[in-house]
C-alpha cells in the first residue's frame, strides 16, 4: 500500500487544526476512533477488556508517531490514547496569546503563491479561518470575502475585481466562480 498524504503528516508548531483532522481519519480506518473519544460520550465500548487495552496502546502509538519529536515531550506521561489526545489538545488548541499571535500572523501574512491551484489555496484559507474560530475570533463572511479576495495573485485580478463590485456577493459564489478561472 502506498503511504498517503495523511500518513505522513508529523505534528508541529502551526499545523496542529491539520493534523487532528488527519489523525481523527487515521485513526478511524484503523478502527481506533474511539480511543480518543471521552468515555462519557462512548457508552458503548467496554475499557476494561484486554482487546480495548491493547487497541488502546495501539492508537497511543499511532499519535505519538505522528508527533515531531520536538513535541512529544507533552505526551509523554500519556498512559492512554485519550490521555495524549487531551494533553496535546490542551497545548495546541487553547486561546492563549501565543497561538492568537501564531494564527493572526499566519492569516496577515496569507497570500497566494505563484503556480498554486486555486483549490489549493481555499483548503489553506479555510484552515486558517476554522484557526481563527478555535481561538475566540471568528471572521464573519464578509471579512473573509475581503480576505480572500485580497490574498489572490494577480492572475485573478480581474476576476476579482469583478467579484469586489458585485452587490450582495457572498464567499461560496466568489469561490465558485474563482474555480472556474485559468490562472496558468
Amino acid at each position: 500500500m502506498s503511504p498517503s498524504y495523511a500518513d505522513t503528516v508529523k505534528l508541529v508548531e502551526d499545523n496542529y487544526f491539520h493534523w487532528e483532522f488527519n489523525m481523527r481519519m487515521k485513526l478511524s480506518r484503523k478502527g481506533l476512533l474511539a480511543h480518543i473519544i471521552k468515555p462519557e460520550f462512548d457508552a458503548l465500548s467496554d475499557r476494561s477488556t484486554v482487546q480495548w487495552k491493547t487497541n488502546d496502546l495501539k492508537a497511543l502509538g499511532v499519535i505519538a508517531g505522528d508527533v515531531s519529536l520536538t513535541y512529544q515531550v507533552y505526551i509523554r506521561g500519556a498512559t492512554t490514547a485519550a490521555d495524549s489526545w487531551r494533553m496535546l489538545e490542551e497545548q495546541f488548541n487553547r486561546n492563549t496569546l501565543k497561538n492568537r499571535l501564531i494564527v493572526t500572523k499566519k492569516l496577515h501574512n496569507f497570500k497566494m503563491e505563484s503556480g498554486t491551484r486555486f483549490a489549493v489555496h481555499v483548503d489553506q484559507f479555510k484552515e486558517i479561518v476554522l484557526q481563527m474560530e478555535t481561538i475566540g475570533e471568528p471572521l464573519d463572511e464578509t471579512r473573509q470575502l475581503v480576505l480572500l479576495l485580497g490574498s489572490l495573485t494577480d492572475e485573478y485580478r480581474m476576476i476579482s475585481t469583478v467579484l469586489e463590485n458585485t452587490p450582495n456577493m457572498t464567499l461560496a459564489y466568489a469561490i465558485q466562480a474563482l474555480s472556474g478561472v485559468d490562472a496558468s
